[in-house]
């Protein structure tokens, strides 16, 4: 192994933080040096007083400014284009839901294109939702549509919501993790509710984890029909994917047999009681270093600081808002305001951007040039689904069936 293979993911950083700060020290010294030997320079410092202060503060200034030039390029640039990113993003999630649909119709069994064998492809689809090739393309109404949506919601961040295509949680009673974090979620807040308050109605919406764009296009199209065709495909599937899988495991037995696996426990030091067990473990002086970490902790891991973190966000967000923006109406807690606040802002500026990548969606199909995605993500997604494919092939190949996916 190379010293390049060795070379462990934090180094990178470390390096660059101390040849940044040994930059920034000679062009410090530098600076100091040419003051005090620049006749010029020493000539227009004679007519101030107390200059050696405000000329080493000049020189470390100065010095921070020219080393860190290019980062604070890179993260002006990054700011500048990231509601462009968020409005590009936004316009795929406009298909979205038609991709869900024709999934739902899939499933079905009344609908089938070339580029859909198995429902691990609509996964690949959903990553790659600008060129779907069987989903009707973006027209200026589902543009005016999904802004109207943007005026309405202030909920998470659109740009960063994903599993748009998880069937099983939005239309299905197959247990996944996020129902079962939902439900957990659920039964926290039962729990802090006033089980008296003979006022309450129950929203037949809360706790659904039905995409809200999704829920919006159902209420102002009617398209919630797609919701009630039957999942004929997913349990043929499982039936030899369950066969393919157990073929799988035993020859993966068979290999650890001949290959052991580490069976020692992982160390994890992470919480407060594993942390202070691997201090006692390691340190001659455990007491001192404790000592230390408390207080760090009490310091740092404080719940009051974390609950504020939406807030700084929210701040961050609204840097930009030079116009006289409203804050949103109907929220009593002042750091609750400012996140929907800052949400709204966020949906304001998607909102302009998004007929500029709509036209650039419309350039690109109409001269066959295809839309932007993230090629890593892609091949990962057709690497995990053509896994799945494998599984189901091997069981049908197992019960004595054609090796296809014609079932």
């Amino acid at each position: 192994m190379s010293n390049a293979d060795k070379k462990k993911p934090w180094q990178d950083t470390i390096k660059w933080e101390y040849e940044s700060a040994r930059q920034r020290e000679k062009l410090y010294k530098q600076t100091l040096k040419k003051f005090a030997t620049d006749e010029a320079l020493k000539k227009y410092l004679s007519q101030f007083r107390d200059t050696e202060h405000t000329v080493s503060s000049y020189a470390w200034q100065k010095a921070r400014w020219l080393v860190d030039k290019d980062n604070v390029e890179w993260c002006l640039d990054y700011k500048s284009s990231r509601d462009l990113l968020a409005a590009q993003t936004c316009l795929g999630n406009i298909q979205q839901k038609k991709l869900f649909d024709k999934q739902c119709q899939w499933r079905a069994e009344t609908f089938t294109h070339p580029a859909i064998e198995a429902t691990s492809d609509f996964n690949y689809w959903e990553k790659n939702i600008l060129n779907c090739p069987f989903i009707d393309p973006i027209t200026e109404e589902d543009v005016a549509l999904y802004i109207e949506f943007l005026q309405e919601y202030l909920g998470e961040d659109l740009t960063f919501l994903g599993s748009w295509q998880d069937y099983n949680t939005y239309n299905s009673s197959v247990a996944t993790v996020a129902k079962l974090m939902n439900k957990q979620k659920d039964e926290d807040e039962d729990e802090e509710e006033d089980e008296e308050d003979e006022d309450y109605e129950e929203d037949e919406d809360e706790g659904s984890l039905m995409p809200p764009w999704y829920q919006f296009v159902n209420e102002r199209k009617g398209d919630g029909h797609y919701l009630l065709l039957p999942d004929v495909r997913q349990e043929k599937e499982w039936k030899y994917s369950r066969i393919g899988n157990e073929e799988q495991r035993r020859k993966a037995v068979e290999q650890l047999k001949l290959s052991p696996p580490d069976t020692r426990p992982s160390l994890f030091v992470f919480g407060t009681e594993k942390t202070e067990n691997f201090i006692n473990a390691v340190e001659e002086d455990p007491e001192e270093v404790l000592k230390a970490y408390r207080l760090h902790q009490q310091f740092y891991d404080n719940p009051l600081i974390d609950s504020m973190e939406f807030v700084k966000e929210a701040f961050d967000e609204l840097e930009d808002c030079y116009e006289s923006f409203p804050i949103v109406e109907g929220v009593s807690d002042w750091k609750e305001a400012i996140v929907a606040t800052a949400q709204q802002w966020k949906n304001t500026k998607i909102t302009r951007n998004l007929p500029f990548f709509y036209q650039d969606y419309l350039f690109r199909n109409s001269t066959g040039i295809k839309n932007v995605a993230d090629e890593d993500s892609l091949e990962i997604y057709r690497k995990m689904g053509d896994g799945y494919k494998e599984s189901i092939l091997l069981g049908r190949e197992l019960s004595g069936e054609p090796r296809d996916l014609n079932f």
